[in-house]
């Protein structure tokens, strides 16, 4: 057993080991000599698979050897979880599937927020910072470019328990582009933990659901040509300078419809940022320049004519009781007293004359607010009952409005100047009356609809969202899992 462990300690590291023991009986840095043993056939197997994807057979059979004698004397070796087919190595063998996925499912939340801290922004968007560290990334793109480039990665997803060519190139293109920091020759086409991260850092900085592995859309985004990217970052820039040359220094909110973002700022200084919900391929937010006049609380919901012949009669036709369960009134014309709707032949073309409007409350299209801002469009941003969408990474789901996850946070921002006092109290109560509740802003504030596609933060990093409606040319598009619609997408929203 010694001589076997004292052969093995000369040569497990140069084999890619990552544990080695003196003896699993007496070996301190352990908690129990069953648990030095699991750690010692860890290495061993390890190193076995090493030499086996080499075809190096005296010395699998050498590594093979020790790995069965080893336990002879403990008795405790489960020989299914070792050999290659009968399942991965797992230091806990006992483990549930579902205790597996609940932690894998941990360690994704923890990845998602360390990426979220490391790319924090305190800076907005437009702003001098962004364009400075824009061009600097343009600077380097262009020489990349020059090299070359990047290689395509194939396949449809790369995991942590892929290895070879694939995963050397994928470790390769992101060691180029910065999200791998240290580049390892040695191991490097195992998919290991540095990898992992640097896979959930791309995601980040691309807007995808962050995995720290590579499913089909993280793949599509790697493969976008380092050209197109470059593009997208001089087009991009030429966007937000034109937009800086336009800012006044006041307050105002700006809202990133391809980032699915917004932001409050004051002055130079970021007051709030926020999730937002923006307009499908087929019903685009408009980009546009408006200005915040007032709020409404508890807001009846008045349905655009192009809302109600697409979405709400087709709905009400199929299942009659939507109409009263939504709580949606019938009207002659804007202003006028309700009508029966058992009193409407809703099959006749006739019924598109009508009117529609939806009652305040929890279950109202818009939510408890909505945020004023007259434009041609007929656009605004509001709350929603639909607040499980901005838990996607891809949130384009409206008819065309803004819909703000920080909604109450905005509100209070907007109120903070007025000289009546709205305390967060003073708008909860106003919220719980009962009755809808107009108010008009002393100053208003200015409200931009952009189109920014590729952005920098403060550190340099390069930050790059899918083309949703199509204007940033040649730059392909990339879309997100299918499976981030949540339930309530189909609701009819503005």
């Amino acid at each position: 057993m010694c001589s076997c462990t004292k052969w093995s300690k000369n040569r497990l590291n140069n084999w890619g080991a990552r544990q080695t023991v003196k003896d699993p009986t007496t070996d301190t840095r352990y908690r129990s000599p069953l648990a030095a043993l699991n750690a010692y056939q860890a290495g061993l197997y390890r190193a076995f698979r090493h030499h086996l994807t080499r075809q190096t057979p005296s010395v699998c059979m050498a590594l093979f050897m020790l790995a069965m004698s080893a336990p002879l004397a403990f008795g405790q070796w489960d020989w299914r979880s070792e050999l290659p087919g009968f399942n991965a190595y797992d230091n806990d063998t006992r483990r549930t599937s579902k205790e597996r996925v609940s932690e894998r499912k941990r360690f994704r939340e923890r990845l998602s927020l360390r990426m979220a801290t490391e790319f924090r922004s305190l800076d907005p968007l437009i702003s001098q910072t962004t364009i400075e560290s824009l061009r600097g990334a343009i600077v380097r793109y262009r020489k990349m470019v020059a090299a070359g480039g990047w290689k395509t990665i194939e396949g449809n997803r790369i995991r942590r328990t892929d290895s070879g060519e694939q995963v050397l190139r994928l470790r390769r293109h992101l060691y180029m582009i910065g999200d791998l920091r240290k580049f390892r020759r040695r191991r490097a086409r195992n998919f290991d933990d540095a990898l992992e991260i640097a896979v959930a850092r791309f995601q980040q900085r691309h807007g995808l659901r962050i995995t720290g592995f590579v499913n089909r859309q993280t793949l599509h985004a790697l493969n976008v040509p380092a050209r197109d990217r470059l593009m997208q970052l001089e087009i991009n820039l030429a966007r937000i300078v034109e937009m800086l040359k336009a800012n006044d220094g006041k307050r105002y909110v700006l809202v990133n419809v391809p980032a699915f973002q917004l932001e409050a700022v004051d002055g130079e200084r970021l007051a709030l940022r926020s999730n937002v919900v923006v307009g499908r391929s087929d019903r685009v937010t408009p980009s546009l320049t408006a200005k915040i006049i007032g709020l409404n609380f508890l807001p009846y919901w008045r349905v655009p004519d192009s809302i109600s012949s697409k979405d709400l009669i087709p709905e009400i036709r199929k299942n009659p009781a939507y109409f009263r369960e939504q709580k949606f009134s019938l009207l002659k014309k804007w202003g006028a007293e309700p009508i029966d709707p058992s009193l409407i032949d809703w099959s006749s073309p006739d019924i598109y004359n009508y009117k529609f409007r939806q009652d305040p409350g929890p279950h109202n299209a818009l939510g408890l607010v909505r945020i004023n801002m007259p434009n041609k469009h007929i656009v605004y941003l509001h709350d929603t009952p639909l607040k499980k969408l901005f838990g996607s990474s891809f949130r384009a789901y409206s008819s065309g409005c803004v819909r703000v996850e920080k909604v109450m946070d905005l509100v209070g921002w907007l109120l903070s100047d007025e000289e009546e006092d709205w305390s967060p109290d003073r708008v909860e109560v106003t919220m719980q009356s009962g009755v809808s509740t107009d108010i008009r802003l002393k100053e208003a504030v200015k409200v931009r609809f952009t189109y920014i596609t590729a952005w920098t933060t403060e550190d340099g990093a390069p930050h790059f969202r899918q083309d949703l409606y199509g204007r940033d040319g040649e730059v392909e598009f990339y879309g997100d899992d299918k499976v981030d619609q949540v339930a309530g997408v189909e609701a009819i929203t503005p």
